[in-house]
């Protein structure tokens, strides 16, 4: 797929908050709102998305931006219903204030205007349809429940959104297949919901309690807000922990320096681009990280005069693997790294696991890379003549889309 324009991205990302700010001061010249209070909420939206929650393992980043912007309608919402123009004055200038800001750190536009689309898009969304179902109609349906009903259904609305234009917006080289985006989005959903809830729980105390609806909304969320943080320390440090363990071949000479590591990060990357979720992704970065530990068993003299293959070294991974019970599945995956993805006459193995496909090609290309001395070009070659039976054609089809998107295979780089 072609690349964006890096003109036309800068260009419509500055565009971006002239527009999206005089979207707001259009709506707040007719918001019933007064307009302090309209300011109070814009900067609230825009101090919430200095708070971020975590980056996960989805890459998705959330911050309490999202809480703030959740609670918005609920506090603009009387007899009469929702203060539409009210509300969508202060998502306006509150995310041109937010673009400003992240602009500023230093965000770079490709990676900075998806993500402020998908957020004006969603907040807008959510509100539309939460301000909708207050009045009219819906609003006899609901009965007693006049506010359950309508954000439970703005709130898949806004998902939904969330999820479609993630998947769709990619300014950039696309490495990633719009099956993964939105399968990650939807990995993350507990977070996405929590913090959700969390504005709405303010929200609906805001009239009741007024400010004092803040310390009982933030009470819940700061739990779970500390689990979902230690949740994500700990898989960092675990990943931190195998990751030190499949150096040691490496460092002691048994293997490739850095084998490892650019297997690890070709295999996530033809992963992601396959489209499948973020969980299987992450099962291929622990397989690619752990696949040669087993070359540690080379410094035994009795091991090297007996001889060894390829098939020993993924056995005797595996072994190591399997004496952790949260890696059985890895151990299985390294188990069935150097197998034909199928046997003539066969369609393919069902035994090979899309994670142990996935990590054959990858590190026959890195071998091939650093050890056979070939262009990116000669080794995907290689493996395009082996795609009959020893390579799984749509692992080798993903990583020609992945080094084509690198501009890797061009005849100069020959």
């Amino acid at each position: 797929m072609a690349d964006w324009n890096p003109r036309a991205v800068a260009a419509l990302s500055w565009l971006y908050p002239i527009a999206v700010g005089g979207f707001g001061l259009y709506f707040a010249s007719r918001a019933a709102t007064d307009p302090f209070t309209l300011l109070v909420a814009a900067t609230a939206l825009v101090l919430g998305s200095l708070v971020g929650v975590a980056t996960s393992n989805a890459d998705n980043r959330f911050t309490t931006g999202l809480a703030g912007a959740a609670a918005i309608p609920f506090v603009f919402s009387g007899n009469q219903g929702v203060d539409l123009a009210g509300t969508l004055a202060a998502y306006g200038v509150g995310l041109a204030a937010v673009w400003a800001l992240r602009y500023s750190r230093g965000e770079g536009h490709a990676e900075l205007l998806p993500v402020m689309i998908r957020r004006f898009a969603g907040y807008v969304t959510y509100t539309v349809v939460y301000s909708a179902m207050r009045v009219g109609p819906f609003q006899t349906l609901t009965g007693d429940w006049v506010d359950l009903p309508p954000f439970i259904a703005a709130l898949v609305a806004w998902l939904a959104v969330e999820v479609m234009v993630r998947a769709m917006l990619v300014l950039g080289p696309r490495e990633l297949s719009r099956s993964y985006l939105a399968r990650a989005m939807l990995q993350d959903l507990n977070v996405f919901v929590g913090l959700a809830l969390t504005g709405a729980l303010f929200g609906e105390l805001w009239a009741p309690l007024g400010w004092w609806a803040l310390p009982i909304a933030l009470l819940p969320y700061s739990f779970a807000h500390s689990a979902f943080r230690r949740f994500q320390q700990t898989k960092v440090t675990y990943k931190q922990t195998i990751r030190a363990l499949a150096r040691i071949p490496e460092v002691s000479g048994l293997g490739v320096d850095g084998h490892a590591d650019r297997t690890t990060a070709l295999a996530a990357a033809i992963a992601k681009e396959m489209g499948v979720g973020p969980a299987i992704v992450e099962q291929v970065e622990f397989a690619a990280l752990m696949h040669d530990i087993g070359r540690v068993s080379l410094n035994e003299p009795q091991v090297l005069r007996m001889g060894y293959t390829d098939d020993d070294i993924a056995r005797w991974s595996a072994e190591i693997i399997a004496e952790s019970p949260f890696m059985e599945r890895v151990a299985d995956d390294v188990r069935h790294q150097y197998e034909a993805y199928r046997k003539p006459g066969e369609q393919e193995d069902p035994a090979i696991s899309i994670v142990s496909r996935i990590i054959k090609v990858a590190a026959a290309y890195d071998w091939k890379l650093h050890q056979g001395g070939s262009t990116p070009l000669q080794a995907l070659e290689a493996l395009h003549a082996g795609a009959a039976y020893e390579y799984d054609p749509e692992v080798v089809a993903s990583l020609r889309r992945i080094l084509g998107a690198r501009h890797l295979l061009s005849p100069s780089r020959a």
